[in-house]
């Protein structure tokens, strides 16, 4: 063998390694950041809107109307991104912004 031919051998391990790292670890961090800023994202919005509900309908004893008005805005919303949420962990979502917004007043 030729040192160019361990040269070039040395290379493609090298290569090899790298990727199998990238695919490995790399590649599933960068994709649980994108989750992570989506969920951010998506949690923003709800509690945007649990405000909105809160501000246009101001009656006591709403709570219904106010969750049903926020859960058709944001099914509108996420649908027009293509983005599914279920049913429960929207309502989950949402009455987590109901507290956070309640501990904040």
């Amino acid at each position: 063998m030729q040192m160019d031919d361990i040269t070039m051998l040395a290379l493609k391990v090298i290569v090899s390694i790298c990727a199998a790292l990238i695919t490995a670890y790399v590649l599933p961090y960068l994709k649980t950041l994108k989750d992570d800023k989506r969920y951010a994202m998506l949690f923003d919005m709800v509690a945007l809107a649990v405000r909105a509900a809160e501000q246009t309908i101001t009656e006591s004893g709403q709570g219904k109307v106010k969750k049903a008005k926020v859960i058709k805005f944001l099914t509108e919303w996420l649908g027009g991104k293509g983005i599914i949420v279920s049913d429960d962990d929207l309502s989950d979502l949402i009455e987590a912004a109901v507290y956070q917004m309640h501990k904040e007043d």
